[in-house]
Formats: C-alpha cells, sequence, structure tokens
C-alpha cells in the first residue's frame, strides 16, 4: 500500500488484498501485451530483488521505469475495479457499505473519478512507451518483442504522432480506438498509390533504426490523409457500439448536480465534422499522389495512373469531366 501512495492516496485502512486481483488483471490485460512477456519478467526480477546499484545507470533507469510502470498499472486497477471495491460481496448477495460519516459519490463524482483513472492511467502507458523508445538500447526485451514490431511498421505507430497532426489531446484511448482504422486505410488507401513494391520498401525501412533519408520525406504526406480520413471514421461511429443487440449510440451528459443521462449523439454535428475531416484526408491523398509524380527517380515503382486527382461527380455541374 506504501508503493500505491506514491501514485494515489488512498485511506491507511486501505488493505492491499482489496486491489491485488484488479492489479494482477491490468498487468495481464495491459501492461503485458504493451511491453512484452519478456521485459515484464525482467521488471518482475528487479522488483523482488532487495539491493540494487543505485549508482548503475541501467539501474536508474530501470527504476524511472518501475515508477512509470507503477502509476500507470495503479490508475488502470483502481479504473477497472471500480465497482467492485465499492462493493461489498457476501454470501446473500452484493451491497454497499454506507455510515453517519462515510457516504457513497454522487453518480457525477463516481463519473469523474473514473474518467479520471482511465485517462491517467492510459496517458501513462504512453508515457512507458515513449521512455522505452527512447532508452531501447537500456530494454533490448522491449525492442524484440510483438508489440514493438507491430507498432515500428506502422505509419502512424504512436499517439503523438497522431496528436502532431491532429489534436487528440495525446488520449491513447483516442488513438486505440482509431488502430483498425489506420490499419484498414493503410491497405485499401495508401497501398493502391504506393503500389506493393513501395509499400513494401517503406514497410521494411521504418523498421530500422534509420531509415534512408527519402522515407522522412515521404512520411508526412502518407501520415496525415491516414489521420484525417481514420478521425472521419471515428466521429462517424462517434459513440457508437455494436453489441449482440444491435447499434447503440450513447452520449453522457449532466442532468443535474448529481445525475446523468444517456441519449443519442447529435447526427448533424457529427457529418459536419466527418465530412470536414474525410475532405482533408482525400486532399492529403491527392498531394500524396502528387509528391510521387514530382518525384520519379526516387519512387520508380510507384503506378503512374492511379487515384481520383481528375474524377469528378459530374450531377448538378455546368461543365462535365469525361
Amino acid at each position: 500500500m506504501e508503493e500505491i501512495r506514491k501514485y494515489i492516496s488512498v485511506s491507511t485502512s486501505s488493505e492491499f488484498d482489496i486491489v491485488a486481483p484488479h492489479i494482477q488483471n491490468a498487468e495481464r490485460d495491459y501492461l503485458i501485451p504493451l511491453i512484452g512477456n519478456d521485459l515484464y519478467q525482467r521488471m518482475i526480477t528487479f522488483c523482488n530483488e532487495e539491493v540494487h546499484d543505485l549508482t548503475d545507470e541501467s539501474v536508474q533507469k530501470t527504476n524511472q521505469l518501475l515508477a512509470f510502470v507503477q502509476s500507470a498499472v495503479i490508475h488502470i486497477a483502481y479504473w477497472i475495479g471500480f465497482d467492485v471495491i465499492n462493493a461489498l460481496i457476501t454470501d446473500s448477495g452484493f451491497k454497499r457499505t454506507e455510515s453517519n460519516t462515510v457516504k457513497s459519490l454522487f453518480k457525477y463524482q463516481e463519473h469523474n473519478l473514473k474518467h479520471y483513472l482511465r485517462t491517467s492511467g492510459f496517458n501513462g502507458l504512453d508515457t512507458i512507451l515513449q521512455f522505452l523508445e527512447l532508452n531501447l538500447v537500456d530494454f533490448k526485451e522491449f525492442e524484440d518483442s510483438p508489440a514493438f514490431s507491430l507498432m515500428k511498421t506502422s505509419f502512424v505507430p504512436t499517439t503523438y504522432i497522431f496528436d502532431d497532426i491532429y489534436f487528440i489531446n495525446n488520449s491513447r484511448l483516442t488513438f486505440l480506438r482509431m488502430k483498425q482504422h489506420l490499419q484498414l486505410l493503410e491497405e485499401t488507401e495508401i497501398l493502391p498509390i504506393l503500389g506493393p513494391d513501395t509499400y513494401a520498401y517503406l514497410k521494411a525501412e521504418i523498421s530500422k533504426p534509420e531509415p534512408d533519408s527519402k522515407v522522412y520525406r515521404i512520411l508526412p504526406y502518407i501520415r496525415k490523409p491516414l489521420v484525417f480520413l481514420a478521425s472521419a471514421m471515428l466521429m462517424e461511429e462517434s459513440g457508437a457500439d455494436l453489441t449482440d443487440n444491435g447499434l447503440y449510440f450513447t452520449a453522457v451528459s449532466a442532468v443535474h448536480v448529481n445525475d446523468t443521462e444517456i441519449k443519442p449523439s447529435s447526427p448533424e454535428r457529427i457529418a459536419i465534422l466527418a465530412s470536414r475531416n474525410r475532405d482533408l484526408g482525400l486532399t492529403y491523398l491527392d498531394l500524396l499522389q502528387t509528391y510521387l509524380y514530382a518525384n520519379p527517380s526516387e519512387w520508380p515503382d510507384t503506378p503512374r495512373l492511379v487515384g481520383n486527382s481528375f474524377q469528378r461527380n459530374n450531377t448538378d455541374k455546368k461543365t462535365f469531366w469525361a
């Protein structure tokens, strides 16, 4: 509990056994997939060692990583275990405790606290990734992990790169929602423009510590359409969750100080923002094609006659394009 109190102010009467199962779940479901099992086992061994040479640079960096890991895991553990921790589970059922001096939170307080725990935890995971990327020499286990292999071959590998193009408040939660969209768009929009040979070449280059200089020059032209088109797709899904009961649209809005209601999102607002971002994404796709055509010596394997730069819907237009 003393380690937990470094990151969350919990009462002195709190028992570790209450939160321990949720810590294990947070490590299993979020930490291990992020850093890989080998680095996870190294961190466990490091925690169990009683004496460390604090003057050793490697030990200092491992201590830093441990602090980032503990903070992220603790916040996620309290988030995923929020409802269970607040309940009293007995043989006669589930109950909540309340006394004359200590009462349960209002609904809006529960919502705000869960949002804080979730956001802090996932932002903590991003901090771990950023730290590991800057210190790959000291954490080879991460560099060899499947998670890093997938990340380094993505055109938009991190939350920070995405946020640099389109503001998502550096939210890893938002970024994770768009990972599937980004992969889909790479295969359906970017691959046909680049051609299979150039696409494979770029994938191989960005996985290297030092890609060819021309790769750095073309990456912005690839990332911008991906980001804007992926964000448009997510906006269209805004609050939409496909379940076995159908498609539900939810949005939380305050009714009064201690309650909330769930109601549909505004379709007009979603349509406007999604359309704007899709148009920007398509414009950036055209700029990618223009860049490839303007640099044939650097990108000789790209198709010369692909894309929609000169296609137009002629409906209700005064001029006709054939």
